[in-house]
């Protein structure tokens, strides 16, 4: 009978061992993960690693060129208000208050 508990309380230490190291795994590939997405993130390349794995077709010596787009500000911006924005100076027209037409202009709601 004594067996029976050694092998049962010997039994559940393997389980729970099995746990931890199956959480450490999943903890690992996570980082992993966030680290390739962080790397494509900034770089807008996706590591030599994980590009063989998924199968990707380019070149491995190429390189993307990551592209900003920034929006531009013409002179001509104040003639061309959008109606959300027309609207709020109408508002504000109409409680008295003077609006800048700035694009840094602050409007309080109180």
């Amino acid at each position: 009978m004594a067996s029976g508990y050694v092998l049962a309380a010997f039994l559940e230490t393997t389980g729970l061992i099995g746990l931890v190291i199956a959480t450490l795994k999943i903890r690992a590939e996570r980082r992993a993960k966030a680290a390739e997405l962080r790397y494509f993130l900034r770089s807008g390349q996706m590591p030599s690693a994980s590009a063989a794995s998924i199968g990707s077709h380019r070149a491995p010596g190429r390189r993307i060129a990551a592209v900003t787009v920034a929006p531009v500000r013409s002179r001509n911006a104040e003639a061309r208000q959008s109606s959300a924005r027309s609207a709020l100076s109408r508002a504000i027209a109409q409680s008295g208050t003077a609006l800048r037409t700035e694009f840094g202009t602050r409007v309080s709601a109180g």
